[in-house]
């Protein structure tokens, strides 16, 4: 397949600019007009945005040219293999993408600080990367058998809501931020394409929409087994 790279790098550049342009209008509306302040070390500042906008563009272009169409052609390869393969890659793949994930481990480094190293960062990012697994094998098994996305959120949300009640409360913010940081954009520009293609190559096209709802699921694995890591823990101190 042939693909058009200068046409992808000007369509990157101008999301990168679509995106970022209003966050620093923003930014410097409250530096000038409201705060009323100049900036200090303005070839620092603008360094700085230099630099993360290019990082935008080079993620942008790359998820294009290799992720996106990559997640597609796996989820189609899936296809044609036997169900519990096709699980079982789901789940090692979706933990591979969770540990893949920066805000991740920026979470776990959090939470090993603020917890004194009582809890490590391995396990924290662990347990966040056995529910992004678990979350991918369930949405998969969701495609192939064409249930409905409720059948998995409101009773994934419910045993969330019970080990909420459970959970000491120390830890229930850091459990729910889990859920948030796994959805994160090596999920969306890797694992969304995977289960749409694996959905087409299932029921066709028009079926194809299956494949959508794996981020909200996502979302949920981590929530669920962070709930259940600090549950098991909670005669630990210093969440007791």
């Amino acid at each position: 397949m042939s693909v058009d790279l200068f046409g992808l790098l000007v369509e990157g550049a101008l999301e990168v600019i679509e995106a970022t342009l209003p966050v620093l209008a923003l930014i410097a509306f409250f530096q000038f007009v409201v705060l009323r302040r100049s900036i200090n070390q303005p070839r620092v500042v603008a360094t700085g945005v230099l630099m993360a906008m290019l990082g935008f563009f080079f993620f942008i272009v790359g998820a294009k040219l290799s992720l996106i169409p990559m997640g597609v052609a796996i989820g189609e390869l899936l296809a044609r293999a036997h169900l519990v393969a096709v699980v079982g890659v789901a789940l090692v793949l979706g933990a591979a993408v969770a540990f893949a994930e920066p805000a991740v481990r920026i979470l776990a480094y959090e939470i090993d600080e603020v917890s004194a190293g009582s809890l490590r960062k391995r396990l924290i990012s662990g347990a966040v990367a056995l529910g992004v697994g678990i979350a991918v094998a369930v949405a998969v098994l969701r495609i192939a058998h064409e249930l409905p996305l409720w059948t998995v959120l409101v009773p994934g949300y419910a045993l969330a809501i019970v080990l909420t009640l459970l959970t000491p409360r120390d830890m229930v913010p850091a459990a729910y931020d889990a859920g948030a940081v796994a959805t994160g954009p090596v999920a969306v520009n890797f694992v969304l394409p995977l289960t749409t293609g694996l959905a087409i190559a299932l029921w066709g096209e028009d079926v194809g929409a299956l494949g959508f709802g794996v981020v909200g699921i996502i979302a949920l694995g981590p929530i669920v087994t962070m709930l259940a890591l600090s549950v098991s823990l909670r005669r630990r101190e210093p969440y007791a």
